[in-house]
């Protein structure tokens, strides 16, 4: 019995199948779960979130809608137009006390600018440097109110120097009666009243806020050193600054994700963002997560126990099994198995115990049987003459009447003897077809000299088939049934034509007579009866057919054509087996 590798046993099989079943199973479910679930808490906190921000928007509108609301206020002012038409006959203290009346009246405004005619007046926190460029953009503008994005600049105050980030409103001066555009006003806010409006979205850990302009330039931002710079390149940028409002799901090279809420504020162009890692959102997941995980490796291991408990306890009867075969195997068939389980295992025990208890019956009924054959030959051979001293005995007449002249009783005897060398050759069970014709030209000398020279026998054998090998006694059986039947109440003798050729990669050996032939019920009979005692090898057609199945195949045998009065044609049909070695 071979021996079974490691990896091929049935107690590994088992394993690895609970560790796909076990496995796989989690697995998918935990994958699945997880997957699922995070895009709920995604979309649901997505959703929420979108709600908030859009608040925060329209809370920022109401801030610079109230804020442009009164630059109107102030460049629509009768007394502050009638100052502008005059503006040349009067000092820089009365533009600065009319700048110092309008700005007293906000507590957001940080500082107020006025540009006539190339003069600058301000009141308020004191730049520096003074921001040149926000006047160039101003003055650019088509005469409504334009944002320009918060910067950072030192204002002086009492107390010295202090850092400052401004975002601007700027409008043309225009008299709304005469069209007449007198200069330009700027007002600076503080970005911290933005940072206010917003203020209730930071309460997630993770997220930033900020304020964009319609270029994509920060305007405000939780993280104050990102004020200022453009997120153009920020993979939702483009779907932001064209949608009105979403959120968008990020997937960030380093493995970061994020999701991006925003929200436009109406008329200005603006748009409140908030960024949130998914690491905050899953945060609590990803907890819960652990734990499953946790309690699934404690299942896994609690079945992989069981299964193992469960392999061994199953696997060992088998290996016990295998142990009583392997002796078996070795001719031990004293063993038995002593498994007494009520389950499958124990059947298949209890078969095997059979199995083992009747091939021992067997094997001694073999013995026994075996026994008893090599008796019966034995008493078979005392009671037979030995067929070698029969035929040293006839090879001694046959000596004897060469001596004395007599021709015909030698060639009777060397006939004899050839039969005899072919039928007592018990060690060969195929032999060549010249051999097979000698063998029936030697049984014909003998019948010649029983009906007095009335049989002849013709042979046509074509080229290359006289050595192919052939069954032992195939053609002398069929050519005796010829001359037996033939000769019958004949006084005319027989013809018999013996054919051999190859035909379709078979040999084909047909034998002919002009014999009395044979009616129907005798034809259909004729492989059914037996040898007559009397013939020369006691072996019948029957026998002639099934040993040539036996030794080329059920395709292969005798087809008998007969009819009575016209003869009988009897064809062999024999597999090539070869040319004689």
């Amino acid at each position: 019995m071979r021996k079974t590798g490691a990896f091929n046993t049935l107690r590994f099989k088992l394993g690895v199948m609970a560790v796909i079943l076990i496995m796989i199973p989690i697995a998918v479910i935990s994958i699945t779960y997880s997957k699922t679930v995070k895009e709920i808490i995604k979309d649901k906190y997505s959703r929420t979130a979108l709600e908030s921000v859009y608040e925060t928007g329209e809370k920022i509108e109401f801030i610079l809608d109230d804020v442009q609301e009164f630059s109107t206020v102030i460049i629509s002012n009768e007394d502050f137009l009638n100052m502008l038409r005059s503006h040349s006959k009067l000092s820089r203290d009365k533009y600065r006390d009319e700048l110092r009346d309008f700005i007293t009246l906000r507590d957001d405004i940080e500082a107020i600018h006025l540009c006539l005619d190339g003069t600058f007046y301000r009141i308020g926190a004191k730049e520096t440097p003074p921001q040149e460029f926000i006047y160039d953009k101003v003055r650019r503008s088509s005469g409504q109110p334009i944002w320009i994005h918060t910067r950072k600049v030192m204002v002086e105050i009492l107390s010295g120097e202090f850092e400052k980030r401004y975002f601007t409103l700027g409008r043309k001066i225009v008299d709304f009666n005469t069209l007449d555009e007198y200069g330009y006003l700027m007002m600076d806010f503080d970005e911290v009243i933005l940072q206010q409006a917003y203020t209730n979205l930071l309460e997630d850990d993770g997220a930033d806020i900020f304020i964009v302009n319609e270029v994509g330039r920060i305007i405000s931002h939780s993280d104050k050193n990102k004020i200022g710079e453009s997120i153009i390149f920020e993979p939702y940028a483009n779907e932001m600054l064209s949608d009105k409002t979403g959120y968008k799901y990020i997937h960030y090279n380093d493995g970061i994700d994020k999701v991006a809420i925003y929200s436009t504020i109406e008329g200005h162009g603006w748009k409140v963002v908030k960024t949130v890692s998914t690491r905050y959102l899953y945060g609590e997941l990803d907890r819960i997560q652990r734990y499953l995980v946790f309690g699934e490796l404690i299942y896994v291991i609690i079945m992989l126990i069981f299964m193992i408990i469960f392999s061994v306890k199953y696997t060992d009867p088998m290996i016990s099994m295998m142990g009583v075969m392997k002796r078996v195997e070795q001719g031990d068939l004293s063993v038995r198995t002593d498994i007494r389980s009520n389950d499958e295992i124990g059947e298949l025990a209890h078969s095997l115990n059979n199995m083992i208890e009747k091939m021992q019956e067997l094997i001694d009924r073999l013995v026994r049987e075996e026994k008893e054959k090599k008796e019966v030959e034995l008493e078979a051979l005392h009671a037979q003459i030995n067929p070698h001293f029969l035929y040293n005995t006839l090879n001694t007449i046959k000596w004897m009447a060469k001596i004395q002249g007599n021709k015909r009783i030698s060639s009777a005897i060397t006939a004899l003897i050839k039969l005899l060398r072919i039928s007592i050759n018990l060690g060969r069970e195929m032999i060549s077809l010249e051999e097979e014709i000698e063998h029936v030209k030697n049984y014909v000398v003998i019948q010649k000299l029983r009906f007095n020279e009335s049989i002849t026998v013709e042979f046509d054998i074509e080229p290359g088939c006289i050595e192919l090998n052939v069954p032992k006694l195939i053609l002398q059986p069929i050519v005796e049934n010829s001359i037996i039947h033939g000769m019958e109440g004949e006084e005319e003798g027989i013809n018999i034509n013996i054919r051999a050729a190859r035909q379709n990669g078979s040999l084909i050996v047909q034998i002919t007579d002009d014999g009395p032939g044979m009616d129907s019920d005798t034809l259909d009979n004729i492989f059914k009866r037996r040898s007559a005692k009397s013939s020369f090898s006691a072996v019948g057609l029957n026998n002639v057919n099934q040993r040539i199945k036996l030794y080329c195949g059920d395709e292969y045998g005798l087809n008998i054509e007969s009819e009575k009065g016209k003869g009988t044609n009897v064809t062999a049909a024999l597999a090539v087996k070869g040319q004689k070695s």
